[in-house]
C-alpha cells in the first residue's frame, strides 16, 4: 500500500492559493534554506532531518517567526516496515486541535517537508536504550497513549477503502503480516534472500502470525502512532514530552502501538512491566475499558509479531550500511545488531537455534563479496610492428 506524494501545500492558515510565480519563489526559498549550511542534522530510519533557522522572506510566507527553528524533512530509500495509510502532513494538520504540541506543517513540496521545530531534548540523548527513564517520565508516556487514543475516528484523514474495519483485530494483524511478508520479506528477497538463509531465517516466518491472528479478541481501533522510541519523545523546556514523527501512524488495534513501543524503548525488565501496568490504569482512568480486552493474551502475540518482523528491516539496515571497503570494525557493528535481532526473534520465529556472532558476521561478509562489482580489467596493450 503506497500514499502517493503529496503536492505543493503551504501552511493552511496561509490566506490565500499561490500563484504559480508565487509557487515558483516557495521553491526557490525553500531550496535555499534547505541548503544553508549553519544548520544541523537529525539521522532516522525514515527521514534525512534538517534543523535551521527560517529567515525573511520564507518566515512569513509560512507564518512562522523570523529566528524560530524549522525542519526540513526529506524521505530516505529505506526499509517500509508497515503499510503506509496517510500522508505525515495530513495526520499532523488533523491532530493539532486536539494534540497542539504536535509540529506544525509549514510547507509540503513534493515529498518534501518544512515542520515547525519541536525544542527540547529527545530521551535518545538524555536516557540512551536501557537507561531507567524513571516513574514520572513513564506516566507522561502513559498519558500520550491515552491522548492517542481519545482523538476522535472522525477527524483523522480517510483511510484507503481496503483498510481493515475498526475493531476487527484479527484482520488488522494479518494485514500487518501480509505486508511483512510481501513488501519486506518478499520484496527484498532478490537482494538479501541468500543473506537471509544463511542466517537461517525461514521463508514462511509470516505465516505464523497469519494464524495466530484468528485468536485475537476484537477492541476498537485507534489512532497508532506506531514508531514511539526514544528518540520520537522530544522532553520540552517546560518539562512535558512531545511526540514526533508520524509518518508511521496507522488506524488500528491500540495493543500493536504499545508492543512496538515497548520493544523499540529497550526498557529494563521492571520498567516495562511498570510502562504495561500504566498503559492498562490509562485506558481505565479514561473510560476506555474496551481496550483492555483479551489484553493478557493478545499482547504477547503483538509483542511476538514485532520481535519476529524486525529482523528483516533489521538485516537489511545492517546490511545495507556495510560501505564498499567494509574493515573488520564495520563487519562486528552490522552482525552485532543482526546477531541481536535474531536473538530476540528467536522464540518468536521458533528459530531451532541462533548462530553466533561469528557466524552472522561470515553471513555478513560472504554477501558483501558477491555484492560487490568484479575487478576490472585493463585492456591488453597493442605492439605494433617493431621498426628498423
Amino acid at each position: 500500500m503506497t500514499v502517493p506524494p503529496e503536492p505543493l501545500a503551504v501552511s493552511p492558515t496561509a490566506s490565500a492559493s499561490p500563484t504559480a510565480w508565487d509557487r515558483w519563489r516557495l521553491r526557490w526559498h525553500f531550496e535555499q534554506h534547505r541548503r544553508r549550511p549553519d544548520g544541523f542534522q537529525l539521522h532516522g530510519h525514515h527521514h534525512h532531518n534538517y534543523v535551521v533557522e527560517l529567515r525573511e522572506p520564507l518566515a512569513s510566507i509560512v507564518q512562522e517567526a523570523p529566528g524560530r527553528l524549522g525542519k526540513f524533512r526529506t524521505p530516505l530509500e529505506t526499509v517500509q516496515v508497515l503499510p503506509r495509510v496517510w500522508h505525515e502532513g495530513d495526520v499532523l494538520r488533523a491532530l493539532r486541535p486536539a494534540l497542539p504540541g504536535v509540529p506544525r506543517v509549514l510547507i509540503t513540496i513534493g515529498r518534501r517537508a518544512l515542520h515547525s521545530y519541536v525544542e527540547g531534548a529527545a530521551l535518545s540523548e538524555t536516557a540512551p536504550p536501557g537507561t531507567p527513564l524513571g516513574d514520572e517520565t513513564l506516566r507522561r508516556i502513559a498519558s500520550l497513549f491515552g491522548d492517542l487514543a481519545e482523538v476522535p475516528a472522525e477527524s483523522l484523514p480517510r483511510l484507503p477503502a481496503e483498510w481493515s474495519s475498526d475493531g476487527d483485530s484479527a484482520r488488522f494483524l494479518q494485514n500487518l503480516a501480509d505486508f511483512a511478508h510481501h513488501e519486506v520479506h518478499l520484496r527484498n528477497r532478490p537482494r538479501f534472500g541468500a543473506l537471509f538463509r544463511e542466517l537461517g531465517i525461514p521463508d514462511d516466518a509470516m505465516e505464523r502470525f497469519s494464524r495466530d491472528a484468528k485468536l485475537l479478541h476484537d477492541r476498537p481501533y485507534s489512532l497508532l502512532h506506531a514508531d514511539i522510541h526514544r528518540a520520537n519523545l522530544v522532553r520540552r523546556k517546560d518539562g512535558g514530552l512531545a511526540l514526533v514523527d508520524w509518518e508511521c501512524a496507522l488506524f488500528g488495534d491500540p495493543l500493536h502501538d504499545l508492543a512496538t513501543h515497548l520493544v523499540r524503548m529497550e526498557y529494563t525488565a521492571e520498567e516495562q512491566r511498570r510502562m504495561t501496568g500504566l498503559w492498562r490504569r490509562e485506558m481505565r482512568r479514561r473510560g476506555l475499558a474496551d481496550r483492555l480486552v483479551g489484553m493478557e493474551s493478545d499482547l504477547r502475540v503483538y509483542l511476538d509479531f514485532e520481535y519476529a518482523q524486525s529482523v528483516f528491516p533489521d538485516t537489511i539496515r545492517a546490511a545495507r550500511a556495510l560501505p564498499a571497503d567494509a574493515g573488520r570494525s564495520d563487519f562486528e557493528v552490522a552482525a552485532a545488531s543482526v546477531h541481536r535481532a535474531l536473538r530476540r526473534a528467536e522464540a518468536a520465529l521458533e528459530l531451532r537455534g541462533v548462530p553466533d556472532h561469528a557466524h552472522v558476521e561470515e553471513a555478513l561478509r560472504s554477501w558483501h563479496r558477491d555484492r560487490q562489482p568484479p575487478p576490472r580489467r585493463l585492456p591488453a596493450v597493442r605492439r605494433g610492428p617493431r621498426g628498423r
